[in-house]
Formats: C-alpha cells, structure tokens, sequence
C-alpha cells in the first residue's frame, strides 16, 4: 500500500525561509567589511540633538512642511525615490537649497530584500544618478523600503545604510495629536526617527513637536551631521540607526 505524500504545509516554508536566512549570514561573513570610510569631519552637533527623516514623497505635503519647518531653523532628511524626484525635481531641489540632506530611498517601492546584487546595486545607482543630476551631488546615504535588507546585501551593495531607532510612521489615521504625541515620547538624543508626509495632520504634528523641543533644547538636524557629531568616520556596509553624543554611532 503505497504512503500519502505530506502536503506541503506552512512549517516546510518557514524551514525553507530560515534555512535560506542561514545560508545569507555565513556566506555574508565571508565578504570583508567595506574598507572604505566615510570623513566628513566632525559636525557642530550639541548634546541634544534628533534626526527626522522622511521617507518617500516629493509631494505637496512636502512642500508645506519645508515652509513649516523655514522659521525653526530644524534641518532633516529626505528620503526620496529616484522615480519621483524625476517627476517632481523641483521640490527636492529646493529641500537641498534650504539645507535639509537628501537620501536615496531607491528608484521605487520595490523592496530589495529578493532581489539579487546586481539588480540591488542598479536600482540604488539609477536613484542616485537621477538625484545626482537634479542637486549636483550623489547622495552618500540610503535607506531601503521598509529597512528590509540582508546582511549579504549590506556588504555586497557597499553603500551607507540609515535605518531608524523609532518611529512615527503615520498611514494617514494619525491626527496632528498623535503625530505630536508620538514625536514626544520618541524625544532623546541620539535619535533617527522614521517619518512620512501624506497628509496635513503629519506636517501640523511634526512643525508642533519640533518648536516644543527646541524650547527643551534639542536640535534638529540631518542624518550626516547625527551621525559625524563625534567625529567618526563611517563604514560602508553598515546599517546605522542612532548616534549618542560622546559615543560612537550604532549600527545593526
């Protein structure tokens, strides 16, 4: 009597995807941390001090929020997809112009986590390509869909990688309240805060907690100055969320 075959169940994929995780870390140690470092001095970055970076659109909410945050003095980050900033170079170009840092957020929502090297390192340089030619720098740092990135992809990719140490990610239900509240709570120095703009609730709540907080003390500024404040040079291949002052940035 011949045996039912197993169907093939959820366990069997969870096996699959945790044996295939375990292949990408020991072949991953087997690539050398990028040797190349990153000096951009030392920034003049106080004791208290918070990066917000926003993540993805070029649209009219961006807009208000660079009006918004002009009196304040606050810079932050921009992470933006090469696809959109053709589309709409004017907005990034101004963001530049005003001192806010530009980020490459990859060419579009495609996450990166299954593609392969090669195709990875053509979406990140067709971003940053277009970025480069509409500031006239390459941006140094990226952040990827989501942070989903192997660790054999941050070796391999050889770039500067920024994630978050908390978030205020809002999908359009949080009101200016929330946003506030949210920011409030994730107030510490050291900070790299994960934001979105789509709505006008997202700018009113952000523009709020950043006047309270300097009034507290804190700066805002952008991800290269957070993350050079004591001085260090930064690795390639490194996926960096925070940076204390007097310590040395952390990174995953």
């Amino acid at each position: 009597m011949k045996k039912k075959k197993r169907p093939f169940i959820e366990k069997d994929i969870v096996f699959i995807v945790i044996s295939i995780l375990i292949v990408l870390v020991i072949v991953s140690r087997g690539i050398p941390d990028g040797v190349s470092r990153l000096n951009l001095g030392t920034s003049p970055v106080g004791e208290k001090a918070i990066a917000l970076t926003f993540e993805g659109t070029t649209g009219k909410y961006t807009k208000k929020l660079i009006d918004s945050l002009a009196p304040t003095g606050a810079k932050v980050t921009f992470f933006v997809y090469g696809e959109d900033v053709a589309k709409n170079p004017q907005t990034v170009l101004r963001a530049y112009d005003e001192g806010h840092m530009i980020g490459n957020f990859t060419y579009d929502s495609k996450p990166l986590l299954f593609m392969g090297k090669n195709k990875a390192k053509e979406d990140i340089n067709n971003s940053a390509e277009i970025i480069g030619d509409e500031i006239g720098t390459r941006p140094y740092f990226v952040r990827v869909p989501d942070g989903f990135v192997s660790s054999y992809q941050l070796k391999a990719l050889d770039c500067f990688f920024v994630a978050w140490s908390s978030s205020v990610y809002d999908k359009g239900n949080y009101t200016a309240d929330e946003v506030y509240e949210k920011l409030m709570r994730n107030a510490k120095d050291g900070e790299i805060i994960r934001l979105n703009i789509n709505s006008e609730s997202t700018v009113e709540g952000v523009v709020k907690a950043v006047k309270e907080l300097q009034g507290e003390g804190f700066e805002f500024v952008r991800v290269d100055d957070l993350l050079t404040r004591n001085g260090d040079k930064l690795a390639r291949g490194m996926l960096y969320r925070k940076c204390r002052f007097d310590n040395s940035p952390i990174a995953f």
